[in-house]
């Protein structure tokens, strides 16, 4: 394009080092202002990680906390989340061990010895529940997690896998 004898270059035209700079220049001022949580990757890598296709997701239907009252140990804090899918229902309670770990305490419906996995960005933590549902993960660390629920199997051959939304504990 040409205007008054000068070449101007049209949007579609290659960038320059003036267009290069000016594009630092905002993400400088972009990381500055918000930048990108240090974990956000990985955890979209981890919230993508479903390798079981013909898994069942199971649905949130309950969240409460146990707010820490004053002069009670961070220990006594909890929180108790359940998810309900067509075949199995999963009640957890949450407690924090310290500033970097959880417990997990589950019971499961319809009672079972289920294979139990409790996942995290970087970890898997492997348990069975006893015939009644319950299971318990000692200690995982505190942030992001779900789990991953294998049914006994039944008559009919084997249950879906069933897959809880991913949480937060923070």
């Amino acid at each position: 394009m040409e205007t008054a004898g000068r070449n101007v270059a049209g949007a579609d035209a290659p960038l320059d080092e003036v267009d290069a700079a000016n594009l630092a220049a905002v993400r400088r001022l972009q990381d500055a202002l918000d930048p990108m949580p240090e974990d956000l990757v990985a955890g979209v890598r981890f919230a993508l990680s479903l390798e079981q296709l013909d898994a069942e997701v199971a649905s949130l239907v309950e969240q409460s906390k146990v707010d820490a009252r004053a002069g009670v140990d961070t220990a006594e804090q909890a929180r108790t989340i359940i998810f309900e899918s067509s075949t199995v229902t999963v009640m957890v309670t949450v407690a924090l061990l310290d500033d970097d770990r959880i417990r997990v305490d589950g019971w499961l419906s319809p009672e079972g010895e289920y294979r139990v996995e409790l996942r995290t960005p970087s970890d898997q933590f492997r348990t069975e529940s006893d015939v009644m549902g319950r299971f318990v993960i000692e200690s995982a660390p505190r942030g992001i997690f779900r789990l991953v629920i294998r049914p006994p199997r039944g008559r009919h051959g084997n249950p879906p896998v069933v897959i809880t939304p991913s949480v937060v504990i923070d």
